[in-house]
Order: structure tokens, then sequence, then C-alpha cells
């Protein structure tokens, strides 16, 4: 499924991704992202993706938040600028093929190849520093707390990735090079389909508001909004437009006049 501006849209190979665009991965489904200079990115059954930013020009690059899911980076050159926000860390792949998993505030990642760069949230209250991950590198860990890495995936890992991870993803960029496809418009989208996003850090949430501004006119949308209004409180002025409306000056007390001058 793919959610673009405020629709959502059912996905088909070939669909050419954009800037903003959110990826739903069914719980059998599986999504493959290719870019231009041969990087590729598989999305697992699941996962739950927002394209912050897609690549401009030949390179690989762009900005991806990802609340939950399995994903596979292949084929990342070093000129390559990707990075993947989770609620757990952030991924920089720098060369190589890497294995990433993010469920439950618990996430692992694998270095099949290559190296990575692992940023993660402040443990207990103090700042990491980032963790250089190389070729057959594993770590895990939880939000909040450090990981320590191995030197090899455990079975857990490896039986909660999809069989198609295990092997080298094939393209099929070059069967629509000439051709476009179009995603399937199906309907509006709810609150409940975008709540993930609308929650999520500020960076991502507050965007959020323009894009889905429209949607407040709709009385279910608008009800959900204000119920859950602490969790993103950037939508009150939205919400309730007449408390930001500039106040008039208070008026003289009746019969106030200046007093004469001589």
């Amino acid at each position: 499924m793919l959610v673009r501006g405020v629709t959502r849209y059912a996905l088909a190979e070939g669909v050419r991704l954009q800037s903003g665009d959110i990826v739903e991965v069914g719980d059998k489904g599986l999504a493959q992202i290719e870019f231009p200079d041969g990087a590729t990115l598989a999305l697992g059954a699941g996962t739950r993706m927002l394209a912050v930013s897609m690549p401009r020009g030949k390179a690989a690059s762009g900005n991806f938040y990802v609340t939950q899911g399995t994903l596979k980076i292949a084929g990342v050159r070093k000129d390559a600028r990707l990075r993947f926000v989770t609620p757990v860390f952030t991924l920089q792949p720098a060369e190589g093929v890497a294995v990433a998993l993010v469920a439950g505030g618990e996430g692992s990642i694998f270095v099949e190849s290559g190296e990575t760069r692992l940023d993660g949230p402040p443990a207990k209250g103090a700042a990491t520093a980032p963790v250089r991950l190389k070729s057959g590198d594993f770590l895990t860990l939880k939000a909040g707390q450090k990981g320590a890495v191995a030197s090899r995936p455990s079975q857990a890992f490896i039986g909660a990735l999809p069989k198609a991870f295990l092997d080298t993803l094939p393209s099929r960029m070059a069967r629509y090079k000439e051709r476009e496809v179009q995603p399937r418009q199906l309907e509006l989208a709810t609150y409940a389909e975008v709540e993930t996003w609308l929650k999520g850090p500020p960076d991502v949430r507050r965007p959020m508001v323009k894009r889905f501004e429209q949607r407040a006119s709709d009385p279910a949308f608008r009800a959900a909004l204000i119920a859950n209004l602490r969790f993103h409180p950037e939508w009150d002025p939205v919400l309730y437009p007449e408390k930001y409306e500039p106040k008039e000056p208070a008026a003289d007390p009746a019969g106030a006049r200046p007093a004469a001058t001589k």
C-alpha cells in the first residue's frame, strides 16, 4: 500500500516513489526499491516506511523513517548517501550489504559485507558515540540501551527474516526503464491509517500538519485529531484557529476623555 499526499493507493511493480510517500508492506508481502546507481532496498512483510526524501540524480541518496519491519540494503557504493531512522537506531550504510530488523522497541543489524555506521538514541541519558560495523558484525540493542557487537547473527534474527533476504536480490528496473506505472487510487487516508506518522518524532510529524490539514474538515478525522492532541500539539492552531487570532486592543473606559490643556 502507498499513501501519497492524503490518498491511499495500491502499489504495483514499476511505480516510481516520490519524496513523502508512505509505503506499507502487507503481512505476506515483499517490496523492493531500486536506486539509479544500482543500490537496492528490500522491505519485508509488515514493514512501514516514510520516504522523507528520495534521490535526485544518479547517486543513491535519501532519508527514510522506518517504524517497524525488516530491511535489506544491497549494492551500496561509497558515494551513496542513504539514511534510515528507526525508533531504536539510525542506520547509514557506507558500502556493501546490510540487513536490519526493527520490532517492539528492539533493533538488530547484520553487515553482510562492507561497512555501516550506526547511531543510537542516548543510552540511559548519556549520548552514545557512533558505532562502525564491518563485514560480519551483528548488533542487537533496545531503545535507550547499548548493544554488544557479535561475530555472527543470532538464530532468532535469521529466523525472522524473509527467505528472499537470504539470496541476492534480483534487479527488475530494466523492465520499467521506458515505462512508468501509476499506482491504483483507492480512497482518502483515515486517521488510523496515518496515526503512526502523525505521532512520530517532531521532525517527522510536524510536516504532516500541512500535508493532512485538509483532512481536518472530515468529522471523523477531526475527532481523532482532538482525542490525540497531546501526541501532536502542533495541530492545535488548525483545530482551534480562533485561539490564535490577533486580539483587539481594549476599549477606553466609557466617557473617558483626555484632560484639556491650557
